[in-house]
């Protein structure tokens, strides 16, 4: 841990490099407005015609520069392994740089952005960590360059008019990937995790210094190896990011991954005689959902039952009003937000945490893609693919025996990566599926096919193996968005344990046959458990449903939706890309065809229209970038 336990909201930097040519001149260096954080106070660099100005860890000398805003987790290593004493951990990567050069980044491990000045070349550098825990952007405007770790930021300080980008809002309606750096403003680009942003001689090279598709498979004798690694790794992280100069707290759901960060943090501070602080969110009403536990009470409990160090807190849902927080988060992350329903929730359990003395609290969001990989979906097509037959039909064999799959099922599996597109088409409509982004989207088929995305195209990641299906959802994801807004708008830092990238490494590194085991899913992280979880969590089969109960709560703000649905089709852009028909037939729906459709489904993609409908009515209004509504005064509002 650095000196500081978490990243505050002043941790973060502006700069740019004016037209003309740059000059190898000797720094300028101010600070004014120190901090209360030893080697964190507000600075402006002057390099020929670079400006950077930053709250954030520094260092200067010969020549070049650099700020950190963030943390090291391996800073004592790296120093060992430089033969150095920094004053910061920024100086470390100035030693870093001048033993690596630009492949630096790669020996980094940590939270954390940079911005590395070289006067030398001159060229500036800048990086995000493989976890994504903060953003940065940048924007390049006739002869200037700029960067920010906030686009609010970008737009005042250059006076940029921001356009949407249309290309970017249908891929995020249709949840498609996309390869490049698009944010949803027009000419405003994203650095993605792990990636590294090169400008020199006035142009920009990107590259990704950490590509985990090139980890290589382990050859393990023993199985129980597998699940002995995977827990090892996980406690590192889980140890790397507990503070140690305030309370630490975990987000406690019923889930594997919540739950195992949670017992592993507990056991590491029972250690030390401390306690931690678990929040758990339950639903304020009854309800039930197929397939799906909806109260996480009864597991969260379960938890502190075998960890006696845990200081449950339980908040229910519907604290505050869907749309204050959309309109909260999409301002602080200048950009619609999926799951609006979770938003009030985890930013009530925040608040709750920070009345505690919490400053940073854990949670287990990516685990699906990493400790928790199901196996299930990509197993078969993958040993299909590899032309394991053998271990193919064995795998099938326990699946079907544990009813994850019928025979039909495997055999689509296993025949998916082969078969024909049109095949493919042809046995869903046979299945009753519609086969179409029509199922989880509202956008207007017009406006799909205006931007490139294909109406009835299948989940592309059903032709994917395993690991290249994983490797694009880790580039799809970015949790550092949500993460800074929530820093935002409560004070505490949120970290991940379960995407830390030496715990994704190990994750990709094990054969995909060990997380369904035996035909049971998710069986690395059971395995790596058992004894450490309750059985009522590790033998959990059902999916935990979140904000299960937000249609009671959406009863209450239903009026404010119907006004709003009004206001959007007075937006141009939102009534070309969105089909308000749907959506007002959608509102309009019995409960009993809201069950029929799958409730989760609808409110997602119920939520999703509004959430990007309201951006863009606020963005055109002025009111996306003016300060950010009283939560607690919208709830009251509305009810």
């Amino acid at each position: 841990m650095s000196e500081s336990d978490s990243i505050q909201d002043s941790e973060a930097f502006f700069g740019k490099v004016t037209d003309g040519p740059l000059t190898s001149e000797d720094m300028g260096f101010a600070a004014d407005l120190p901090g209360n954080v030893p080697h964190i106070s507000t600075h402006r660099w002057e390099y020929g015609r670079l400006i950077i100005e930053a709250r954030a860890e520094s260092a200067i000398s010969g020549g070049q520069g650099v700020v950190l805003s963030g943390r090291l987790f391996n800073a004592a290593d790296l120093a060992v392994r430089l033969r150095t004493e920094p004053v910061n951990q920024a100086a470390l990567l100035l030693h870093a740089y001048r033993r690596w050069g630009i492949d630096f980044p790669s020996y980094l491990h940590g939270d954390f952005t940079f911005a590395f000045w070289d006067s030398e070349f001159p060229r500036l550098l800048l990086g995000r960590d493989p976890s994504g825990y903060s953003p940065l952007y940048y924007t390049q405007l006739g002869g200037q360059f700029s960067f920010a770790s906030d686009i609010s930021v970008l737009r005042t300080r250059q006076n940029l008019r921001m356009w949407p980008n249309e290309k970017r809002i249908a891929n995020w309606l249709a949840l498609q990937p996309t390869a490049d750096n698009d944010t949803f403003f027009a000419g405003i680009y994203g650095l993605k995790p792990g990636q590294m942003l090169l400008f020199e001689h006035g142009r920009v090279v990107l590259n990704f210094f950490w590509r985990p598709e090139n980890t290589p498979i382990l050859g393990l004798r023993d199985p129980r190896e597998y699940s002995d690694g995977l827990r090892e790794v996980l406690e590192r992280a889980v140890l790397e990011r507990l503070p140690r100069n305030s309370a630490p707290g975990v987000h406690l759901s019923g889930g594997l991954d919540s739950s195992s960060v949670t017992a592993l943090a507990a056991g590491l501070l029972e250690k030390e005689g401390r306690r931690i602080f678990a929040f758990t969110a339950i639903p304020e009403h009854r309800v039930t959902s197929p397939g799906r536990f909806c109260d996480e009470g009864p597991y969260a409990s379960s938890m502190t039952e075998m960890y006696r160090n845990l200081d449950h807190v339980v908040i229910r849902h519907g604290s505050h009003s869907v749309f204050s927080m959309i309109d909260c988060a999409s301002s602080a992350k200048c950009r619609p937000i999926i799951a609006a329903p979770n938003y009030a929730w985890i930013y009530e359990i925040n608040m709750q945490a920070r009345r505690r003395g919490v400053r940073t609290i854990l949670t287990g969001a990516a685990g699906n893609l990493t400790s928790s990989y199901d196996g299930t979906l990509h197993a078969l097509s993958t040993f299909s693919m590899e032309g394991r037959l053998v271990t193919a039909a064995r795998v099938a064999r326990d699946m079907h025996r544990q009813g994850v799959l019928r025979w039909r099922g495997v055999a689509r599996h296993l025949f998916r990566p082969w078969m024909p597109s049109s095949v493919d088409h042809l046995l869903e409509r046979w299945r009753g599926d519609r086969g179409a982004i029509h199922k989880y989207s509202t956008i207007r088929p017009e406006f799909a096919r205006a931007h490139g995305v294909n109406m009835t195209s299948e989940d592309i990641f059903h032709r994917l193996d395993s690991r290249s299906a994983r490797v694009l959802q880790l580039r799809m994801t970015d949790y550092g968005p949500a993460m800074t807004a929530f820093r935002h708008l409560t004070g505490v830092s949120m970290s991940d344990p379960t995407i830390d990238p030496q715990v994704v490494s190990y994750c990709f590194s094990v054969p995909v046959e060990y997380f369904c085991e035996g035909g049971v899913p998710r069986s690395l992280i059971r395995n790596a458990m058992a004894g450490r979880l309750p059985d009522l969590v590790r033998l959990e089969r059902r999916r935990g449903l979140q904000a299960a109960d937000f249609r009671f709560h959406f009863q209450t703000e239903r009026q404010e939706a119907l006004a709003e649905l009004t206001r959007m089709k007075e937006v141009e852009l939102v009534v070309r890309a969105l089909d308000l028909e749907s959506i007002e037939q959608m509102m309009k729906w019995s409960e009993t065809k809201i069950a029929e459709f799958g409730e989760p489904k609808y409110w997602d993609r119920l939520m999703r229209a509004f959430s990007l409908g309201r951006f863009l009515r606020r963005l055109e209004d002025g009111t996306l970038f003016s300060s950010m509504p009283d939560v607690t005064a919208q709830k009251a509002a509305s009810e």
